[in-house]
């Protein structure tokens, strides 16, 4: 069977996809090599977060954005990487103290070794890398990128949407991009929940603002069974 060529950011313009057979409804149906979990996709589906061009399959005339080669999930690594970037590099500088006046001759300071461990207040012991994973977490807790956990049981799962007339095709999405859309929603929302808290609006717009975020919340309430831990989950307005 002949390959197939399709738009950009559609399956069968991915070079994952592996063109099978043509279904009833004259769609070209494949298997995905980048998700053995759920390997079944279509050609006309949008590309997921591992969505890798394949430019042979391209259909002619298709504009692609200046980092098509980038599949979707390492454009939003860079884009994290470039933000904790330019955060370190607009961070107020440390003040150094001045150096104090002492003779040529006299021996420099020994430095303070630093141990490779550290002790809690429970007394025990945390090590370098158990130290820079809490910081890492606590770092991207403040950014709004921390990595989520999925409810192990719609883990690979798909959701079909039927239209009411028999003779239209349905739509199939992975619940994990699912899940990745709406976790990346909840983290745009409490950025811009930070952001109306700090700025200088007057008080009563600031408080409508408010309101209409946590009306998004809200309304956002019905993903939570897709949380493996409920506090990840919305809140609305009868939340905490």
């Amino acid at each position: 069977m002949s390959d197939v060529t399709e738009v950009y950011n559609r399956c069968g313009s991915c070079r994952h996809f592996r063109v099978e057979y043509t279904d009833r409804l004259m769609r070209t149906m494949g298997t995905c090599q980048g998700r053995p979990g759920h390997p079944t996709a279509a050609a006309h589906e949008f590309g997921c977060p591992e969505y890798h061009l394949d430019r042979q399959r391209l259909m002619p005339g298709t504009s692609v954005p200046a980092d098509a080669d980038v599949s979707p999930y390492q454009r939003e690594q860079q884009r994290r990487s470039q933000f904790v970037q330019d955060a370190r590099r607009h961070a107020p500088p440390t003040r150094s103290r001045p150096a104090r006046d002492r003779d040529d001759d006299a021996p420099a300071p020994k430095l303070r070794e630093i141990p490779l461990d550290f002790t809690t207040d429970e007394g025990e012991t945390m090590d370098r890398d158990a130290l820079k994973s809490i910081l890492s977490e606590v770092l991207d807790e403040a950014l709004g990128l921390s990595d989520v956990p999925m409810h192990p049981r719609y883990r690979g799962g798909t959701v079909i949407v039927r239209p009411a007339n028999p003779e239209l095709a349905s739509k199939e999405l992975d619940v994990d991009v699912l899940f990745r859309k709406v976790v990346s929603i909840r983290d745009k929302l409490r950025v811009l929940e930070q952001k109306v808290n700090a700025s200088n609006l007057d008080g009563q717009d600031k408080v409508q603002l408010q309101t209409y975020v946590t009306g998004c919340y809200g309304s956002l309430t019905s993903f939570n069974f897709l949380f493996k831990d409920r506090d990840d989950g919305f809140s609305g307005a009868g939340g905490d």
